[in-house]
């Protein structure tokens, strides 16, 4: 509009000052990028980094202690297989030690209940 222009000259035409030019005289930047001359200076683009997969931890990962020693490896799942085992036969097991000590405990009572029969009758001596 004409009070822009009217404006600027206010500005920019006393004491000799200039009015800025534009920093580029092409704008179409793309094109100017992209162009043979610039492309043959420019380095080329450089090959992404490869991905590593995160180092497993061989103390709770037995595929990774597997890769480091093997005979550990072992050991480990046959103690967990134990312990399944144990887990699965300990109501057995509880079982059988309770039924010991009822036997223990009657075996107990009889020859408790002999030595009481026997002392009724007197010195065996």
């Amino acid at each position: 509009s004409q009070a822009a222009l009217d404006s600027l000259d206010e500005i920019y035409g006393e004491n000799g000052k200039r009015i800025p030019d534009a920093i580029m005289t092409n704008a179409d930047l793309a094109r100017i990028i992209n162009s043979d001359e610039i492309q043959s200076i420019v380095n080329p683009a450089k090959p992404a980094n490869k991905i590593y997969d995160p180092k497993a931890n061989p103390l709770k990962n037995t595929a990774a202690l597997e890769k480091i020693d093997p005979f550990a490896a072992n050991k480990r799942r046959m103690a967990q297989t134990a312990e399944k085992d144990r887990v699965a036969n300990r109501e057995a097991l509880l079982a059988k030690k309770r039924a010991a000590r009822t036997a223990k405990k009657v075996y107990k009572a009889q020859g408790k209940k002999f030595m009481a029969e026997a002392s009724k009758q007197g010195d065996v001596c």
